[in-house]
């Protein structure tokens, strides 16, 4: 099943030989599972059948791997990914995006739908699970297009796309700008029990005369001569989307929730019973406006004085915020407010990166730096060990309404994740496996890396070095 992966991965991938029946054991690491607040040094048996803690017995052909001083913690899931498959997978597919993902410890994702074509019709979204399922690759549940071709205008049939294995709806980077039809759209996902992701942001602030601010509002923004987003375009539209979904009774999630005034009111709305959730992603967890400038200016002493200074790697939708906002968010992961991490994982061939930080196309890679990303705040003590797992595991299946059954270890996935916490690393083009490299996090050393993944009971990642 894993072969075709095997055939495209770098040297680092491997597809291991389970023991005879497909069994692992993992002995001696330190279990982390949310679902079932467990946090304890145990075993772990592996089957395709899924997982048990502390086996009470051990058949004697399970394959036995040493895994002392490891975290051994259920398959992540990742809420917000892009594929590019079909149409644009010179970036990405469905295979490489796989291989990605399964570096970084994540099992799950859930694609979004700008694809070309999008995925508005039924077909296109059956055979991205297909194709993967097919190959052995990553589990795919997919967003659907929330208006035909994205366009924000007519509403697609929601009940024939979740008939065909659609989870959730979306209009991914194009925000459903129009009030009636936002309506209409959140009235439907109650009616058939759909969940929607909205990328909250006001075009009519953002956009001037057809083009798109490449970067926040700041005075980094001024000093580059170049437009800047004002941050309350997005939580002006996740006000009225708050509004609208307390309205209609649905469920609605905020994908890369960006600021503090956008998740001031997720918080204050959760408080109310509205059924909302939201999402940070590690680049706004880590970043902020500022580190827009490329190193070499910053090592000059010198201010941004053109778009030439900023790095296009840095350049994503939403931008980077403020510190206050950066700072809010690293909050929110504390106390609860935000529900998941999510890496908005949008590849770009390195010539649309090379048109510059204001021509260049919005977005950066994240599958494989994720989990060390968000070990940055277990290690600052900002959050738990735990609740960095919950983040990437139980709290995305409570947003996708799969709570007990992906994510957990009480689940029948068979999809595990092995991590060294202590393991130090470079972010380096040459330690990614995503077709593309547009990292934000080129040049930054991590600390924590996946040494081996386990999808369906079976290992799929494996890292020799």
């Amino acid at each position: 099943m894993f072969k075709t992966l095997a055939r495209l991965a770098a040297a680092e991938f491997t597809v291991s030989t389970n023991g005879e029946g497909g069994l692992t054991l993992l002995r001696g690491g330190r279990v982390l599972d949310a679902h079932q607040r467990f946090d304890d040094v145990a075993d772990v048996l592996i089957s395709a059948d899924g997982c048990v803690i502390g086996p009470s017995a051990v058949p004697s052909h399970a394959r036995v791997v040493d895994v002392r001083d490891r975290w051994v913690l259920p398959g992540l899931i990742d809420l917000q990914v892009h594929f590019r498959e079909p149409g644009q997978t010179h970036k990405e597919d469905l295979l490489s995006g796989s291989r990605a993902a399964f570096a970084g410890g994540i099992t799950t994702v859930v694609v979004m739908p700008n694809t070309t074509p999008a995925l508005d019709d039924p077909e296109l979204v059956r055979g991205q699970n297909e194709k993967t399922a097919r190959h052995g690759g990553v589990r795919i549940l997919v967003a659907a297009a929330a208006t035909k071709a994205i366009a924000g205008l007519e509403l697609s049939d929601h009940r024939a796309l979740k008939a065909a294995g659609a989870i959730s709806l979306t209009d991914d980077g194009m925000p459903v700008q129009d009030d009636d039809v936002m309506a209409q759209v959140l009235a439907s996902c109650a009616r058939h029990g759909l969940l929607f992701m909205q990328h909250a942001e006001d075009l009519r602030q953002t956009r001037v005369d057809g083009q798109h601010a490449p970067m926040n509002a700041s005075l980094t923004q001024q000093l580059a001569g170049v437009r800047g987003q004002p941050s309350g375009a997005e939580s002006h539209m996740v006000a009225r989307d708050l509004l609208l979904a307390e309205e209609t009774g649905a469920r609605y999630h905020v994908l890369h929730c960006s600021t503090q005034a956008s998740l001031e009111l997720v918080r204050a709305a959760k408080m109310r019973g509205v059924r909302v959730t939201c999402e940070a992603a590690p680049h706004h967890l880590l970043l902020s406006d500022v580190d827009v400038v490329k190193a070499s200016v910053i090592a000059a002493g010198r201010p941004p004085s053109s778009p030439d200074d900023l790095d296009p790697n840095k350049k994503m939708n939403p931008p980077l915020r403020h510190l206050s906002d950066r700072l809010a968010l690293a909050a929110g992961l504390a106390d609860g407010t935000i529900d998941a991490v999510a890496t908005d994982h949008a590849p770009h061939a390195a010539h649309e990166k090379a048109r510059g930080f204001v021509d260049g196309p919005f977005g950066v890679i994240g599958l494989e730096t994720a989990f060390a990303a968000l070990l940055t705040f277990v290690d600052g003590g900002t959050i738990t060990p735990l609740r960095a797992v919950e983040l990437m595991t139980s709290g995305p299946a409570r947003v996708l309404g799969l709570s007990g059954r992906l994510g957990t270890f009480a689940g029948d996935s068979g999809d595990v994740v092995v991590v060294d916490p202590r393991r130090d690393w470079n972010v380096t083009p040459g330690a990614l496996l995503s077709r593309s490299k547009n990292s934000a996090f080129l040049g930054m050393r991590f600390r924590g890396r996946v040494e081996q993944t386990y999808a369906r009971g079976l290992c799929v990642y494996q890292r020799f070095n």
